[in-house]
């Protein structure tokens, strides 16, 4: 979402999945997505107080997630295409594919670039120039 406010952290566990700049081809369907599977989240802990606190600060902050969240969507976060935009690899076309476990509340979330493509080269590249820096990336602004 664009319109992003210095939100406070909710708790030591709250990462972020993207350590570089993303870019989305289309940013409200995947905007709706993610605001439907925090609903979903919020549906199956309808007691969870960081999680209630993060939907506060979210709709007080955000009038895109405000809009998004009295929509009344729910759905999980399946798929999307974006541009993953690396510091030595440039810009990387990948598809993003989120697995979950059933019920579970775990999800891996997998980047792929089309087998031989351009982007592949790339995203290899970045693999391997973050792979030899031994060091964590900053995360994007």
């Amino acid at each position: 979402m664009d319109d992003r406010v210095g939100a406070p952290a909710v708790g030591s566990d709250v990462v972020r999945l993207s350590l570089w700049p993303v870019v989305v081809r289309d940013g409200e369907r995947s905007d709706l997505a993610v605001v439907s599977d925090l609903r979903r989240a919020t549906g199956r802990f309808p007691h969870d107080a960081r999680l209630a606190e993060l939907v506060r600060v979210l709709t007080e902050g955000n009038p895109t997630f405000a809009r998004l969240w009295a929509s009344g969507a729910v759905a999980a976060h399946r798929e999307d295409r974006k541009t993953v935009r690396h510091p030595k690899a440039g810009p990387v076309d990948v598809d993003c594919d989120v697995l979950t476990d059933g019920d579970s509340e775990f999800k891996i979330v997998i980047l792929s670039a089309a087998p031989g493509s351009a982007d592949e080269g790339r995203l290899r590249l970045a693999m391997a120039a973050d792979a030899d820096s031994g060091s964590t990336p900053t995360p994007a602004s």
